[in-house]
């Protein structure tokens, strides 16, 4: 286990990547990062990609790190190639549908605290669902592209918790 000290976590919205980061926190005492906190800006504004990729920068330069998220793929591959281990969390579209729907019932109650402050994924909820629709089409190709690249060691691809080897 004590060889992990730079994780990434990357896959669809609402696919558990949060929660998985922190299950994996618990076990290796490692902060997380969340790549929506430095993508986004209160009400939904895009980061630009070069404060994000400064922000990101200053993440990657630590000994340690639980990145969660996808954001600016050149940024991706940078944080990929620089992670001990990246865990492709591959959860059918269907989960992530519910998992989103659930997130946007729950922020309702209480403040999600992996998103920035002045977003709420209520008030974007059909995007959020189209986001999430055409991921695989879209997204998931390029960053199975970006994984293939790396030794296969540093790759975990799962679509259970429960296969974390860890």
């Amino acid at each position: 286990m004590e060889k992990y000290k730079r994780i990434s976590i990357v896959g669809n919205s609402g696919a558990g990547k949060s929660t998985l980061a922190r299950k994996i926190r618990r076990k290796l005492d490692i902060e997380i990062f969340t790549i929506d906190k430095i993508y986004w800006l209160p009400g939904w504004k895009l980061q630009e990609q070069n404060i994000f990729k400064e922000l990101h920068d200053k993440w990657l330069s630590l000994d340690c790190w639980i990145i969660d998220g996808v954001g600016y793929l050149e940024e991706l591959e940078n944080r990929l190639n620089r992670s001990d281990l990246v865990i492709y969390y591959d959860v059918p579209v269907s989960i992530c549908i519910q998992r989103a729907e659930e997130r946007i019932i729950k922020e309702k109650i209480e403040p999600n605290q992996d998103i920035v402050e002045g977003c709420c994924y209520g008030s974007v909820r059909d995007l959020q669902m189209r986001v999430i629709q055409n991921f695989e089409m879209e997204i998931k190709s390029k960053i199975m592209n970006y994984i293939e690249n790396l030794s296969s060691e540093r790759v975990q691809i799962m679509s259970d918790e429960k296969e974390m080897c860890l």
